[in-house]
């Protein structure tokens, strides 16, 4: 599919000046590689939709169980290994707190999947994510996703990608001036860009993901 990167730009500055903020008209055209294929993402999501559980006190080793049932243990990240190595009463707070904000990019990726129709810069994510994702205490595994997913085309998915990239700019911008801004939280707009972006540079892991602005 033949995408065209300027009208692109075009469109997300047009939908980021309704919000009444910033934009910048330098910032350049993403590099744009393909989309991952919808495997990749479910393997993803199922890992991380498991590592969620670790933050609200799931013992590590029935989350590593239930991954490694799977077959998806060599897909975990080093991040997510050395977690599911150790006992949950060693996990920190700041390791809790990095997995509590995995659901805002599992939120972005069952939007690329075509499970979410609800994905909106300036709305919180939905109570019924759990929902959507593989539920470990009903011993549910990826399956569940392969059977919902209807991948979004590559426009459909680089749209959200370059407006998530420059709407992070402003976040950036205005943190950095010393202003105050509510429209958006930038550590939600970071976390729903750098899954999205993931999507986007198919030979990049994800803990290397750079979402720098």
């Amino acid at each position: 599919m033949e995408l065209n990167f300027n009208q692109i730009k075009d469109k997300s500055e047009e939908i980021i000046k309704k919000f009444g903020v910033n934009i910048n008209s330098n910032l350049p055209i993403i590099d744009y590689q393909g989309v991952r294929s919808s495997d990749e993402i479910i393997k993803r999501v199922t890992i991380m939709a498991g590592m969620v559980y670790i933050a609200h006190q799931a013992p590590t080793s029935v989350i590593k169980d239930w991954i490694k049932e799977q077959d998806l243990y060599q897909y975990v990240t080093d991040f997510e290994k050395h977690l599911l190595e150790k006992n949950e009463t060693k996990v920190t707070s700041k390791e809790i707190l990095k997995l509590k904000w995995y659901i805002e990019s599992l939120w972005a990726l069952v939007w690329v999947l075509g499970i979410n129709n609800n994905f909106q810069t300036d709305k919180p994510v939905g109570d019924d994510l759990i929902q959507m994702v593989p539920d470990v205490k009903k011993k549910q595994d990826f399956t569940i996703l392969q059977s919902k997913a209807l991948m979004r085309n590559e426009k459909v998915i680089y749209e959200q990608v370059d407006l998530y990239y420059r709407l992070h700019w402003y976040c950036v911008d205005t943190r950095l001036k010393g202003l105050e801004q509510s429209k958006f939280d930038e550590g939600t707009i970071m976390e729903r860009r750098k899954a999205l972006d993931w999507v986007v540079t198919p030979h990049t892991e994800w803990d290397e993901i750079d979402i720098n602005t």
